[in-house]
C-alpha cells in the first residue's frame, strides 16, 4: 500500500508540492513539518510559473530530492506529454511512493504502475466521474477543483461547500490543494468539510525556501492540533 495512502486513512496530512526539483527545498520542507512531497516533471506550472522539463533532463534534481528525505515522494509524470516507455520504466525503480495528474491526461497505462495513485479533478468533475473514477482503481483524489480566475483569492463557503460534495461523492481520500489562498488557521475547516489532507503549492509556500519553510511551518503547527481523521 502507498505510504500516503496509509497515512491519509491516519490523519489530516500535509504535502508540499515544490515550487522547483531542488534538493534544498524538499529538506526545507520536511524540517518545517511536510509529510509527503510532490516532483514534476513534463509540465508547466500554473501557480509557480515553473516549467518542469523531461524526466531525463529532471532526473538528477528528482534523485537528489529522494536521497535528501525520507517521507513519500510522488510524481506528476506531465501533461499532455508523458514520459516515453524507458523513461516510465526507469520512474518505477525509483523510490515513489505514488503518481499524481490530471485524470483528463493520465494514460490507462498508470493503473499498471507499481505506486499509489492519485488523479486530480478540476472544475468539470461531477459525482458520476468520482465513482467511476473509483471503480477503475484510483486510490486518491486531489481536488484541483477552483478554476484559475479564482486562484490566489480567500478560501469561502463556496468553496467549502464544493469541496464537501466533492468529499461526499466517493469513498477515496480527498486532498485539497492550495489553489486559494488558504490560511494555516482554515485547515480546520477543511477537515470539517471531509478532506484528508493539504497540499500547499505556490500559492501560499512563494518560490524560495524561506518562504516555503515558514509557509509549511505555520500549516504544520495548525493540522498538529487536529483530531485524527475519521
Amino acid at each position: 500500500m502507498s505510504k500516503l495512502l496509509s497515512l491519509l486513512s491516519r490523519k489530516f496530512a500535509l504535502m508540499v508540492s515544490l515550487p522547483r526539483n531542488e534538493a534544498r527545498l524538499a529538506e526545507a520542507a520536511v524540517k518545517a513539518g511536510a509529510q509527503c512531497l510532490k516532483v514534476h516533471i513534463n509540465c508547466h506550472h500554473f501557480a509557480s510559473g515553473t516549467t518542469f522539463k523531461s524526466w531525463k533532463e529532471e532526473r538528477k534534481a528528482i534523485l537528489e530530492v529522494l536521497a535528501a528525505v525520507e517521507v513519500p515522494v510522488g510524481i506528476v509524470t506531465g501533461e499532455e506529454t508523458q514520459p516515453e516507455a524507458d523513461d516510465l520504466l526507469d520512474i518505477q525503480q525509483q523510490r515513489f511512493d505514488f503518481w499524481d495528474l490530471f485524470a483528463k491526461f493520465t494514460p490507462p497505462g498508470h493503473l499498471k504502475l507499481s505506486m499509489g495513485r492519485m488523479v486530480a479533478v478540476d472544475s468539470g468533475w461531477t459525482p458520476d466521474l468520482m465513482k467511476a473514477l473509483e471503480q477503475i482503481g484510483i486510490h486518491i483524489i486531489e481536488g484541483s477543483v477552483i478554476p484559475k480566475t479564482e486562484y490566489r483569492t480567500p478560501l469561502n463557503l463556496v468553496d467549502l461547500a464544493t469541496y464537501l460534495r466533492l468529499t461526499q461523492a466517493s469513498n477515496m481520500p480527498v486532498l485539497i490543494p492550495t489553489q486559494k489562498a488558504v490560511k494555516p488557521h482554515e485547515v480546520g475547516a477543511l477537515q470539517k468539510v471531509g478532506a484528508a489532507g493539504l497540499t500547499i503549492g505556490a500559492v501560499v509556500t512563494g518560490l524560495d525556501e524561506e518562504s516555503l519553510r515558514e509557509a509549511t511551518r505555520g500549516f504544520a503547527e495548525h493540522i498538529e492540533d487536529l483530531p485524527p481523521n475519521q
